[in-house]
């Protein structure tokens, strides 16, 4: 079971926990509640965890980290650059234990497997973005996943071998996240240049999953929207708005 107590002891921060010990999704319940801003929502289970595209997480009980935060007063266009920001701050937060890197435009990964993955849900009013949902969820001490996606993921507990606080993980992304949110949101972090410090496959090669095509690319990089630039077989540079980097390549 989480521990509010044991996160309450590392975080610095003044937002609000909200601990729930079984939940259909952090994420859907943080869109549907009225939550104030950096109301973080953590749950022990999910019963119907999701990625993107609608893709099933896999949930164990007391062992992996399921959490969403509650972002207001950002616009719309902002959305995709906040993910991977939140990307660079989970990154940030683990690389003391892993060598966490962000694979576009979503996951993070540890020699080449997922050990995070982010999804981004909204809340529109009138056409116009009354809150943001940030759901992360991060395995923290699992031993064995299934035979469907062992060969994919990992875990902090199979990276390294000792098992770790998730309380006090939670706690640190919480407070970098926080402390940085304002820069970032007056764009002073500078998202495209810090790529090259966190991307795990810049210039090399790749492929686009999109609407079940796969596509060759060698990575370049990113623009200031947060969409991926890539070079195609032609040797022309292009703008990825959608779609995934897949695993087949990738390792």
């Amino acid at each position: 079971m989480f521990d509010v107590s044991v996160y309450s002891q590392f975080y610095g921060k003044s937002g609000k926990l909200l601990y729930l010990e079984e939940i259909d999704s952090t994420n859907a319940y943080a869109v549907r509640t009225d939550l104030e801003p950096f109301t973080c929502v953590v749950a022990d289970v999910q019963t119907s965890g999701r990625g993107r595209s609608g893709r099933v997480w896999h949930s164990d009980t007391d062992t992996n980290l399921y959490f969403s935060v509650v972002i207001g007063g950002l616009d719309s266009s902002m959305l995709l650059p906040l993910n991977i920001f939140a990307g660079y701050i989970l990154s940030d937060t683990l690389k003391h234990l892993v060598d966490a890197k962000v694979k576009w435009p979503n996951d993070i990964i540890v020699n080449g497997k997922k050990l995070a993955g982010i999804l981004m849900e909204t809340s529109f009013s009138g056409g116009v973005l009354e809150k943001a949902v940030l759901g992360i969820g991060l395995n923290v001490n699992r031993e064995v996943f299934p035979d469907d996606i062992k060969d994919i993921a990992t875990s902090l507990y199979i990276e390294t071998g000792e098992k770790h606080s998730r309380e006090q993980i939670l706690a640190s992304f919480m407070t970098s996240f926080e402390n940085s949110f304002d820069l970032f949101r007056s764009n002073r972090i500078d998202i495209v240049k810090l790529w090259s410090s966190y991307s795990a496959y810049l210039d090399k090669k790749i492929t686009i999953h999109k609407d079940g095509v796969k596509t060759g690319y060698t990575e370049k990089g990113i623009d200031a929207t947060g969409c991926l630039q890539a070079i195609d077989s032609t040797g022309s540079l292009k703008t990825i708005i959608t779609g995934d980097i897949g695993y087949d390549i990738c390792r």
